[in-house]
């Protein structure tokens, strides 16, 4: 399939391996690093999602960042594809401020049968950043310095929901930080982060 064919891509994740292409994505069932066929150990699981693409340019027009985040929040900006990859969603937006959600799952679980460290970061990253674009002028755009994240409690699908809420610490004409904090249904933090970030004047 010619990817400029469609505006759908479909991503199949079978077992521990991941196979890309159209609706009919084939399944890998080679062995995997660890030495095993684990289609043979395990049920097989597939998990496929559909995602748009996203020109640039769309994010890089005559807005602010608030309207920018305003507009995606309403469904009227495409999702980018990696808010569909991670399963998340956007949920509010104010100035200074966001907050994503997600589900943690068993398709996000590492080794040792809890939720993958980066999924958790990316959550926490993803509503940090949106904080972050919320105070930029139309015109500006940022790219991210650096990401601290603390892990406070293991993270399980038992915990159905997980609620990541950020806001900005400071807004430069250079840099801006920003803090967060991962939520669960029952307020208990399960994660806190930071992150610097470098403002960036677009060109259109």
């Amino acid at each position: 399939m010619n990817p400029r064919d469609t505006d759908h891509m479909f991503r199949t994740i079978t077992g521990y391996r991941v196979t890309e292409g159209g609706p009919a994505a084939a399944t890998d069932r080679r062995p995997t690093n660890y030495g095993v066929n684990m289609t043979e150990l395990l049920d097989n699981v597939t998990r496929t999602y559909e995602y748009k693409r996203v020109q640039p340019a769309l994010w890089a027009g005559t807005t602010s960042g608030l309207e920018t985040a305003q507009l995606a929040l309403d469904g009227k900006l495409p999702t980018p594809p990696i808010i569909a990859t991670l399963g998340i969603s956007l949920v509010e937006v104010a100035q200074g401020r966001a907050a994503f959600e997600g589900s943690p799952a068993e398709w996000q679980y590492n080794q040792l049968g809890t939720v993958h460290g980066g999924w958790l970061s990316a959550l926490l990253d993803s509503a940090l950043g949106c904080a972050v674009n919320t105070v930029l002028p139309a015109g500006h755009g940022f790219t991210t310095l650096d990401l601290h994240v603390r892990f406070v409690r293991a993270v399980t699908d038992a915990v159905f929901r997980l609620r990541s809420e950020a806001q900005v610490t400071h807004a430069g004409s250079r840099t801006v930080t920003a803090e967060g904090r991962l939520i669960g249904p029952d307020g208990k933090v399960y994660a806190t982060g930071t992150t610097s970030c470098l403002v960036l004047k677009m060109e259109r």
